[in-house]
Protein backbone atom coordinates (compact mmCIF):
# COMPACT_ATOMS: atom_id res chain seq x y z
CA UNK A 1 0.00 0.00 0.00
CA UNK A 2 1.55 3.37 -1.00
CA UNK A 3 0.92 4.88 2.43
CA UNK A 4 3.30 5.84 5.23
CA UNK A 5 2.56 7.27 8.66
CA UNK A 6 2.55 10.81 7.30
CA UNK A 7 2.23 10.55 3.55
CA UNK A 8 -0.31 9.42 0.95
CA UNK A 9 1.55 8.36 -2.19
CA UNK A 10 0.62 7.49 -5.75
CA UNK A 11 1.48 4.06 -7.09
CA UNK A 12 4.63 5.52 -8.66
CA UNK A 13 5.77 6.95 -5.29
CA UNK A 14 4.70 10.55 -5.95
CA UNK A 15 3.79 12.33 -2.71
CA UNK A 16 0.13 13.33 -2.91
CA UNK A 17 -0.87 14.47 0.57
CA UNK A 18 0.35 14.83 4.15
CA UNK A 19 -1.68 13.16 6.89
CA UNK A 20 -1.53 11.79 10.42
CA UNK A 21 -2.62 8.20 10.97
CA UNK A 22 -3.84 7.51 14.52
CA UNK A 23 -6.48 5.74 16.57
CA UNK A 24 -9.36 7.56 18.24
CA UNK A 25 -11.45 5.54 20.69
CA UNK A 26 -10.74 2.34 18.73
CA UNK A 27 -11.34 3.94 15.33
CA UNK A 28 -8.59 4.38 12.72
CA UNK A 29 -8.31 8.00 11.59
CA UNK A 30 -6.47 9.75 8.77
CA UNK A 31 -6.21 13.23 10.24
CA UNK A 32 -5.10 16.56 8.81
CA UNK A 33 -5.10 15.32 5.20
CA UNK A 34 -3.58 18.14 3.12
CA UNK A 35 -2.78 17.80 -0.60
CA UNK A 36 0.82 18.56 -1.47
CA UNK A 37 1.35 21.85 -3.36
CA UNK A 38 0.46 21.54 -7.03
CA UNK A 39 -1.20 18.13 -6.72
CA UNK A 40 -4.75 18.10 -8.15
CA UNK A 41 -7.32 17.34 -5.47
CA UNK A 42 -9.05 14.89 -7.81
CA UNK A 43 -5.90 12.77 -7.84
CA UNK A 44 -5.64 12.89 -4.04
CA UNK A 45 -9.32 11.96 -3.71
CA UNK A 46 -8.95 8.98 -6.05
CA UNK A 47 -5.94 7.62 -4.13
CA UNK A 48 -7.60 8.27 -0.78
CA UNK A 49 -10.66 6.24 -1.76
CA UNK A 50 -8.33 3.30 -2.37
CA UNK A 51 -5.72 3.58 0.38
CA UNK A 52 -7.84 5.08 3.16
CA UNK A 53 -10.87 2.83 2.65
CA UNK A 54 -12.80 2.27 5.86
CA UNK A 55 -11.08 5.07 7.76
CA UNK A 56 -12.44 8.32 9.14
CA UNK A 57 -10.82 11.08 7.12
CA UNK A 58 -10.37 14.59 8.48
CA UNK A 59 -9.14 17.42 6.27
CA UNK A 60 -8.96 21.22 6.45
CA UNK A 61 -9.14 21.41 2.66
CA UNK A 62 -12.61 22.33 1.36
CA UNK A 63 -11.68 21.43 -2.24
CA UNK A 64 -10.52 17.93 -1.26
CA UNK A 65 -13.70 17.39 0.75
CA UNK A 66 -15.80 18.54 -2.20
CA UNK A 67 -13.96 16.16 -4.54
CA UNK A 68 -14.56 13.24 -2.19
CA UNK A 69 -18.24 14.11 -1.80
CA UNK A 70 -18.58 14.35 -5.59
CA UNK A 71 -17.22 10.79 -5.73
CA UNK A 72 -19.85 9.51 -3.33
CA UNK A 73 -18.06 9.82 0.04
CA UNK A 74 -20.47 11.12 2.70
CA UNK A 75 -19.55 14.31 4.56
CA UNK A 76 -20.14 13.58 8.25
CA UNK A 77 -19.30 16.93 9.87
CA UNK A 78 -18.06 20.41 8.98
CA UNK A 79 -16.48 22.21 11.90
CA UNK A 80 -13.84 24.69 13.00
CA UNK A 81 -11.17 24.08 15.60
CA UNK A 82 -10.91 27.01 18.02
CA UNK A 83 -8.29 27.81 20.65
CA UNK A 84 -7.95 30.20 23.60
CA UNK A 85 -4.43 31.00 24.81
CA UNK A 86 -5.73 32.01 28.26
CA UNK A 87 -4.51 35.61 28.03
CA UNK A 88 -6.64 38.40 29.55
CA UNK A 89 -9.30 36.09 30.94
CA UNK A 90 -12.41 37.82 32.25
CA UNK A 91 -13.35 37.13 35.86
CA UNK A 92 -15.43 34.00 36.47
CA UNK A 93 -19.11 34.71 35.87
CA UNK A 94 -21.40 34.71 38.93
CA UNK A 95 -24.19 32.17 38.95
CA UNK A 96 -27.85 33.12 39.48
CA UNK A 97 -29.27 32.62 42.96
CA UNK A 98 -29.83 28.96 43.73
CA UNK A 99 -27.41 27.68 41.10
CA UNK A 100 -24.01 26.18 41.90
CA UNK A 101 -21.07 24.28 40.47
CA UNK A 102 -20.33 20.78 41.74
CA UNK A 103 -17.56 18.31 41.03
CA UNK A 104 -17.72 16.84 37.55
CA UNK A 105 -19.53 13.53 37.30
CA UNK A 106 -22.42 11.80 35.59
CA UNK A 107 -25.92 10.92 36.73
CA UNK A 108 -29.35 10.34 35.24
CA UNK A 109 -30.40 13.99 35.63
CA UNK A 110 -27.33 15.17 33.72
CA UNK A 111 -27.94 12.55 31.04
CA UNK A 112 -31.48 13.89 30.56
CA UNK A 113 -30.35 17.54 30.51
CA UNK A 114 -27.59 16.82 27.99
CA UNK A 115 -29.89 14.79 25.75
CA UNK A 116 -32.37 17.70 25.76
CA UNK A 117 -29.63 20.21 24.95
CA UNK A 118 -28.42 18.03 22.05
CA UNK A 119 -31.83 17.22 20.65
CA UNK A 120 -32.27 15.71 17.16
CA UNK A 121 -31.49 18.37 14.57
CA UNK A 122 -28.66 19.92 16.61
CA UNK A 123 -25.66 20.81 14.37
CA UNK A 124 -23.54 18.35 16.35
CA UNK A 125 -26.22 15.67 16.13
CA UNK A 126 -28.50 14.33 18.81
CA UNK A 127 -27.14 12.85 22.02
CA UNK A 128 -26.83 9.06 21.79
CA UNK A 129 -26.37 6.11 24.13
CA UNK A 130 -22.84 5.80 22.76
CA UNK A 131 -22.13 9.38 23.90
CA UNK A 132 -23.33 8.49 27.40
CA UNK A 133 -21.18 5.35 27.42
CA UNK A 134 -18.13 7.39 26.41
CA UNK A 135 -18.64 9.91 29.22
CA UNK A 136 -19.25 7.16 31.77
CA UNK A 137 -16.05 5.47 30.59
CA UNK A 138 -14.07 8.62 31.23
CA UNK A 139 -15.24 8.80 34.84
CA UNK A 140 -15.21 5.08 35.61
CA UNK A 141 -12.00 3.97 33.90
CA UNK A 142 -10.30 7.07 32.41
CA UNK A 143 -11.04 5.60 28.97
CA UNK A 144 -10.33 6.96 26.39
CA UNK A 145 -8.99 9.91 28.43
CA UNK A 146 -9.58 11.03 32.03
CA UNK A 147 -11.51 14.23 32.77
CA UNK A 148 -9.45 17.31 33.61
CA UNK A 149 -10.97 17.97 37.03
CA UNK A 150 -10.04 21.66 37.51
CA UNK A 151 -11.62 22.60 34.16
CA UNK A 152 -14.71 20.39 34.42
CA UNK A 153 -17.84 20.95 36.50
CA UNK A 154 -21.42 19.87 36.92
CA UNK A 155 -24.12 22.55 37.05
CA UNK A 156 -26.66 22.07 39.84
CA UNK A 157 -30.02 23.86 39.84
CA UNK A 158 -32.08 25.21 42.75
CA UNK A 159 -33.76 21.80 43.04
CA UNK A 160 -30.40 20.14 43.71
CA UNK A 161 -30.44 18.24 40.43
CA UNK A 162 -27.81 18.26 37.69
CA UNK A 163 -28.83 20.64 34.90
CA UNK A 164 -25.72 20.85 32.72
CA UNK A 165 -21.95 20.52 32.70
CA UNK A 166 -18.65 21.27 31.05
CA UNK A 167 -16.35 18.31 30.50
CA UNK A 168 -12.70 18.83 29.59
CA UNK A 169 -9.66 16.60 29.14
CA UNK A 170 -6.02 17.45 28.81
CA UNK A 171 -3.40 17.46 27.69
CA UNK A 172 -4.90 15.67 24.70
CA UNK A 173 -3.01 13.60 22.10
CA UNK A 174 -4.86 14.75 18.99
CA UNK A 175 -3.52 18.30 18.60
CA UNK A 176 -0.14 19.54 17.42
CA UNK A 177 0.06 21.90 20.42
CA UNK A 178 -0.34 21.24 24.16
CA UNK A 179 -3.82 22.09 25.39
CA UNK A 180 -6.93 21.06 27.26
CA UNK A 181 -9.98 20.23 25.16
CA UNK A 182 -13.68 20.83 25.75
CA UNK A 183 -15.31 17.50 25.00
CA UNK A 184 -18.81 18.64 25.87
CA UNK A 185 -20.58 21.69 27.25
CA UNK A 186 -24.34 21.71 27.73
CA UNK A 187 -27.12 23.42 29.66
CA UNK A 188 -30.51 21.75 29.85
CA UNK A 189 -33.65 23.63 28.79
CA UNK A 190 -34.48 24.62 32.37
CA UNK A 191 -31.27 26.61 32.71
CA UNK A 192 -31.00 28.24 29.31
CA UNK A 193 -31.14 32.00 28.90
CA UNK A 194 -29.50 32.67 32.30
CA UNK A 195 -25.86 33.09 31.24
CA UNK A 196 -24.99 29.62 32.53
CA UNK A 197 -23.25 28.56 29.33
CA UNK A 198 -20.89 31.51 29.64
CA UNK A 199 -20.29 30.68 33.32
CA UNK A 200 -19.39 27.09 32.43
CA UNK A 201 -17.06 28.23 29.66
CA UNK A 202 -15.24 30.68 31.94
CA UNK A 203 -14.94 27.96 34.57
CA UNK A 204 -13.24 25.76 31.96
CA UNK A 205 -10.87 28.54 30.92
CA UNK A 206 -9.79 29.39 34.46
CA UNK A 207 -9.57 25.69 35.37
CA UNK A 208 -7.32 25.01 32.39
CA UNK A 209 -4.97 27.76 33.48
CA UNK A 210 -4.93 26.52 37.09
CA UNK A 211 -4.06 23.05 35.79
CA UNK A 212 -0.94 24.51 34.18
CA UNK A 213 -1.94 24.01 30.56
CA UNK A 214 -1.25 26.82 28.07
CA UNK A 215 -4.46 26.70 26.01
CA UNK A 216 -8.03 25.45 25.83
CA UNK A 217 -9.40 24.23 22.50
CA UNK A 218 -12.56 22.74 21.04
CA UNK A 219 -14.30 21.90 17.78
CA UNK A 220 -17.57 23.62 16.91
CA UNK A 221 -19.83 22.43 14.10
CA UNK A 222 -20.97 24.80 11.38
CA UNK A 223 -24.32 26.31 12.30
CA UNK A 224 -23.92 25.77 16.04
CA UNK A 225 -25.17 28.96 17.76
CA UNK A 226 -22.63 28.35 20.56
CA UNK A 227 -19.99 29.69 18.16
CA UNK A 228 -21.02 33.22 19.21
CA UNK A 229 -20.28 32.34 22.83
CA UNK A 230 -16.79 31.13 21.96
CA UNK A 231 -16.04 34.18 19.84
CA UNK A 232 -17.10 36.55 22.63
CA UNK A 233 -14.89 34.67 25.08
CA UNK A 234 -11.81 35.25 22.90
CA UNK A 235 -11.37 31.93 21.11
CA UNK A 236 -9.62 32.16 17.72
CA UNK A 237 -9.67 29.87 14.70
CA UNK A 238 -6.98 27.24 14.31
CA UNK A 239 -8.20 25.24 11.31
CA UNK A 240 -11.21 23.85 9.52
CA UNK A 241 -12.04 20.20 10.20
CA UNK A 242 -14.11 18.44 7.54
CA UNK A 243 -14.88 14.84 8.50
CA UNK A 244 -15.75 12.18 5.95
CA UNK A 245 -16.44 8.48 6.33
CA UNK A 246 -14.42 6.60 3.71
CA UNK A 247 -16.34 3.59 2.36
CA UNK A 248 -14.77 0.21 3.04
CA UNK A 249 -12.98 -1.40 0.15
Amino acid sequence: MPLTDDLLQADDGTALARLWLHDDDGERVAGGVRPEPGVPVARVAEQARRDLAGLRLETPDDDLAAALVAGGVPLERSATELRHDLADLPAPAPLPDGWAFAAAGWDDDLAAATAAAYAPGHPDGGWTENDTATVRGMFESADPVPPLAPASARLVGPDGRSAGHVLCAGPVPWTAYPCAWILNIAVGPGGQGRGLGQALLLHALHGTRSAGLPALALSVADGNPARRLYDRAGFTEVTRVLTLRMPAA
